[in-house]
């Protein structure tokens, strides 16, 4: 999960200021050479279809789940395609499993793993957040494991979660981040630390995701990617084939109350999903997210996917983003005086499809790399939506002034840290505060031709790949022509001046 963590923050200095689709249809191919990722192409526009070929053999998940609205619980049947892309064996494999993360009020219990078809002995670390398989012989480079995995996990029908994200409530219920999921492994080895709960839980590459989903007839599923299927059931339940590729993570809304509004931009269909007492505010969430989302796709580069929804739910984060889907709290639907936040909140996430779900980075230990960037990218849609002077607004008063009462308050820290390195209210003033203004820096030093030509270009070189800081610094450095070093140093690598 990536969330807005502390924007409550920016929305108090907001309220308090003065002054469309195809259907989906798999690529042919050429006789005698089935195309086994035909069936994940179908997520994807025409024009992005063969940009799955360019992924290093990506892990490929197929779960088969069951949802039981009375109990609540959601039980999964789930098989792993997992290579080796390392150039070292591997002596065991990790899935995260965020189902258990504490104080969350949901658990997760397997009852069965199996490697290749046999069983397998497995553990749970770091608080019941990692579930540790070894494997009888190391996995060799290149080499390829098939893990299966049975599952059922029990949803919290009040949410406890930190920012009540995951939960059955009476109008939505929310599963984001909770299927097992293999997390990244770099240089640092498995990436199995337990980030605190108002930053971001997943760390992972691109994969492959095929879901069939059971429900009740009368529910409405919304999911990251796209449904190529729905089967009604002479059970009254109903079956819905999903595919979302490439993806980080893959998340799960299940709905009777909620309604829908759409638009299109260009092939790309957005809706909006909100509760039928919010029909006004709903319409609202999607003029927001349209009007982004056409800003991002001309500032930055095409989105990939047939579609992108935006739910109302009960989240108290203001917003969150997960892959073509986000959600923003229902408080913002409801209250005027919210309303300026609620533009703010619909926008940010919007630019986390591009700044996150597709350009990926270690949001664990480098949050402000996705975060800081975003929060920048949505200044550029005030100055595109509303004028010069609204980007100025929001330059100073929800990044620089938010920065200047941490630092007069001896509260600067630096920015390039890990989000465990700060507590929460400093997490929103230096990632969400301070961050922006490091590339509002590189901005007034490289001109604008040449950051929105970086933009660009960072996000065609890194696109479903994971970028490091390293990166995105060198990235603008080249664009630029010039040394950006010492923007760097004083806006991410210093505190204190």
């Amino acid at each position: 999960m990536k969330s807005l963590r502390l924007i409550f923050l920016l929305a108090i200095l907001l309220t308090a200021c003065a002054p469309v689709p195809s259907a989906p249809t798999a690529l042919p191919t050429a006789p005698g050479a089935p195309d086994e990722l035909a069936i994940y192409r179908q997520s994807l526009l025409p024009a992005h279809q063969r940009d799955l070929d360019q992924l290093d053999r990506p892990t490929r998940y197929d779960l088969t789940l069951q949802f039981d609205a009375a109990t609540p619980t959601l039980a999964g049947n789930q098989s792993v395609r997992y290579v080796n892309r390392q150039t070292t064996p591997l002596n065991e494999i990790y899935f995260r499993t965020f189902a258990n993360y504490p104080e969350s009020g949901g658990k997760i219990i397997f009852t069965r793993v199996a490697l290749d078809g046999a069983l397998a002995p497995s553990s749970f670390e770091v608080e019941s957040t990692a579930l540790r398989i070894p494997l009888t012989q190391p996995l060799a480079p290149g080499a390829i494991t098939t893990i299966q995995l049975d599952w059922t996990i029990t949803i919290p029908r009040d949410s406890k979660a930190h920012y009540a994200d995951f939960g059955a409530s009476d109008s939505i219920t929310t599963l984001p981040t909770i299927l097992p999921l293999i997390p990244a492994y770099d240089a640092h080895g498995w990436h199995i630390e337990l980030p605190p709960a108002y930053g971001d839980l997943v760390y992972a590459d691109m994969s492959l995701f095929a879901v069939t989903l059971t429900v009740p007839s009368k529910l409405n599923v919304i999911a990251s990617g796209t449904t190529i299927e729905t089967r009604d059931n002479r059970d009254g339940t109903a079956t819905h084939r999903i595919v979302g590729a490439p993806m980080r993570d893959f998340d799960l809304n299940i709905t009777e109350k909620m309604q829908k509004a759409s638009a299109t931009v260009g092939a790309v269909t957005i809706n909006s999903w909100f509760d039928p007492n919010d029909a006004d505010a709903g319409k609202k969430a999607l003029q927001f997210a349209t009007d982004a989302f056409k800003i991002f796709q001309t500032r930055i580069g095409a989105y990939p996917y047939r579609e992108l929804d935006v739910i109302e739910t009960p989240t108290t984060a203001g917003g969150i983003e997960y892959p073509g889907v986000i959600v923003i709290g229902r408080n913002l639907y409801r209250s005027e005086r919210e309303r300026q936040f609620f533009e703010f909140a619909t926008a940010h996430e919007v630019a986390h499809q591009w700044w996150y779900a597709l350009v990926g980075n270690d949001q664990v230990n480098a949050p402000w790399q996705d975060e800081a960037l975003t929060q920048y990218t949505t200044l550029i849609y005030y100055e595109d939506t509303q004028g010069a002077q609204a980007g100025q607004t929001i330059l100073k008063q929800v990044f620089q002034d938010v920065y200047d009462r941490a630092k007069k308050a001896g509260r600067d820290a630096i920015v390039g840290q890990p989000v465990r390195a700060f507590d929460e209210r400093a997490y929103g003033e230096i990632v969400y505060g301070k961050g922006p203004l490091f590339f509002d820096a590189l901005r007034k030093k490289m001109g604008d031709d040449a950051f929105y030509k970086f933009l660009r270009t960072y996000f065609e070189r890194y696109r479903y790949k994971i970028a490091t800081p390293e990166d995105l610094i060198k990235t603008a450095e080249e664009v630029a022509g010039q040394s950006l070093r010492a923007e760097y140093q004083d806006w991410i690598l210093s505190a204190g001046k």
